[in-house]
């Protein structure tokens, strides 16, 4: 009976153990962030616009995703696809839709989503430009249910007609008229979850996933090179804020040379410098450091990167990492007293008990003391009597 109340024991504290170990190794591990599926035809569960009134049409795009995965600049050549079929993506609909007094709430909601008051979106709707999703591609969607917009984290197919901004980044979704964000997370980071209607399409693959990532501020796209999705090996020119009756058609297909000579820029946040070099350095790409004080982090310890993870670049392109640098303890030196010294030229004077002093400076006469007596005002020295 007493051996089995020792392993009953030692049962018992070995699940205290693992109840306080268990979670602690759990929370080192990395976050997956989830991510729902939006398949290019799947009816949206509760969208602004009803998909009835015709607002877009969605083109199959053949064959594996087009470029590779990461991040890509808004205004990339090649990274969004068009047809010469101006109805698209109907912004006049949507606009009508918006403006109607019906649908105030909605229009409402959806202006507050994009940063704009409601009486703008007819300007805002003018700068936009219909284009097709080349690569199944992340963004921030949101569905409208009891009055509100509901954010949600979403993975639009490849396919999907999307109107984008002058920086290239889109922001919605045309099928509902659904407001898009940018996707806040790493690429790397996503578990998407294939739901209901929105079953895995046979060309999905995680490591073709996108992030369209917008042109800096003030940097404006003019024109978008686009794929011509119904013309293979052919482009369009398409200008911002037009609806593709204005496309002029580009000689060459302007994503044909997608990644050559380009590589994905890892991820080397967090790591030592020592680990991120061999990391970047094995993808060909250059590093250089710049250092900068941190409390928090140990020395050595890549506080951040430029450009950043996922994003692709040419190959032998330069990563500048910024690296924690040690905190300094030492106090500064103290200079040493100056001692008095001779200058040179000048000759030391003798005193009247032999001794010698150091000559003035400025070569003129010894300074009086108080024992031996001062000049007196006709420039002798005088002595006591």
């Amino acid at each position: 009976m007493r051996n089995t109340r020792g392993i009953g024991r030692a049962a018992l504290l070995m699940a205290a153990l693992l109840s306080i170990v268990g979670p602690t190794t759990t929370a080192c591990l990395p976050a997956k962030i989830a991510v729902k599926a939006v398949a290019r035809g799947a009816p949206a569960v509760a969208p602004f616009f009803a998909e009835a009134l015709g607002l877009t049409t969605n083109l199959p795009v053949d064959g594996p995703p087009a470029l590779g995965g990461g991040v890509h600049k808004g205004d990339r050549p090649g990274l969004y696809g068009g047809s010469r079929n101006g109805q698209s993506c109907d912004k006049a609909k949507l606009g009508a839709f918006l403006e109607d007094p019906a649908n105030r709430k909605k229009a409402v909601r959806w202006a507050e989503v994009l940063g704009i008051g409601r009486q703008e979106i007819g300007g805002f709707l003018k700068k936009l430009t219909p284009v097709l999703l080349r690569n199944d591609t992340l963004v921030k969607n949101h569905d409208y249910k009891k009055g509100k917009a509901v954010a949600f984290d979403a993975l639009l197919e490849a396919g999907i007609a999307v109107l984008v901004n002058p920086n290239g980044k889109p922001v919605v979704q045309c099928s509902c008229g659904n407001p898009l964000g940018e996707f806040e997370h790493d690429v790397d980071s996503t578990e998407v979850e294939f739901k209901g209607k929105n079953k895995k399409w046979k060309s999905y693959d995680r490591d073709k996933v996108v992030k369209v990532e917008p042109t800096g501020d003030g940097d404006e796209v003019e024109t978008y090179e686009l794929v011509d999705v119904q013309n293979e090996d052919a482009g369009l020119e398409r200008p911002v804020g037009s609806n593709g009756t204005e496309d002029t058609p580009l000689p060459i297909d302007p994503g044909g040379e997608d990644d050559n000579g380009h590589v994905g820029v890892p991820e080397v946040t967090g790591v030592s410098v020592e680990e991120a070099r061999q990391i970047l350095e094995s993808q060909g790409l250059a590093v250089e450091t710049t250092e900068e004080p941190s409390e928090t982090t140990g020395p050595g310890t890549v506080l951040g990167q430029s450009p950043a993870a996922g994003e692709r670049v040419p190959a032998e392109a330069t990563v500048t990492l910024t690296v924690a640098a040690a905190l300094s303890t030492t106090e500064p030196a103290t200079e040493p007293p100056v001692e008095e010294s001779t200058s040179p030229g000048a000759t030391p004077t003798t005193t009247d008990d032999g001794t010698t002093e150091p000559a003035d400076p400025a070569g003129g006469a010894p300074t009086a003391t108080p024992d031996s007596g001062g000049a007196d005002s006709d420039g002798f020295l005088g002595g006591t009597s």
